[in-house]
């Protein structure tokens, strides 16, 4: 797990998920794009495949709305989560995190 700042300044994370295979996730603020904004709570998670840290993103990215509740919280602690869930969920054991 690896973090840094994308070309936009949003908070980004990178993982692999096995066999060389990586994927990004990052939060983005559709608060100000009502026409994008379809959950209604103006931030989202995005994910999507990777060929490599820091490579951008390789792909369709799918969108997580974050619950307002959360959205104090600073981006780098929701991602952390985020990812250590996955990697429970898949059984993959998490490599070199750089918190």
């Amino acid at each position: 797990m690896k973090f840094c700042l994308d070309g936009k300044g949003q908070q980004a994370v990178y993982w692999e998920v096995g066999n060389g295979a990586w994927k990004i996730a990052w939060i983005q603020d559709r608060s100000n794009d009502p026409s994008r904004d379809w959950a209604g709570t103006g931030f989202y998670l995005n994910v999507v495949r990777a060929t490599g840290f820091q490579s951008g993103p390789s792909g369709n990215a799918t969108d997580f709305p974050v619950a307002k509740h959360l959205q104090h919280l600073p981006h780098k602690q929701i991602l952390a989560n985020f990812v250590t869930a996955v990697a429970i969920c898949t059984g993959h054991e998490l490599q070199g995190i750089d918190l």
